[in-house]
């Protein structure tokens, strides 16, 4: 049976900078360029809710200035 790959649409590898060349091994959560040797463990969940996010309001600038 042959194994799927899944890859991610538009990331760019950041070790040779290929284009949809990301892929994820579904077994074990690791990201790894096809191109390069370029490997990496997924992010988890709790380190992405830790990163700080910059929202901003298009709303608050169409507004006219008084």
């Amino acid at each position: 049976m042959k194994k799927l790959i899944q890859f991610i649409a538009g990331a760019k590898c950041p070790t040779c900078s290929a284009i949809d060349t990301i892929a994820i091994n579904a077994d074990n959560d690791i990201i790894y360029c096809v191109k390069c040797d370029f490997k990496q463990s997924r992010p988890k969940i709790d380190d992405v809710k830790k990163q700080s996010i910059n929202v901003i309001n298009i709303q608050d600038y169409k507004r006219p200035k008084s």
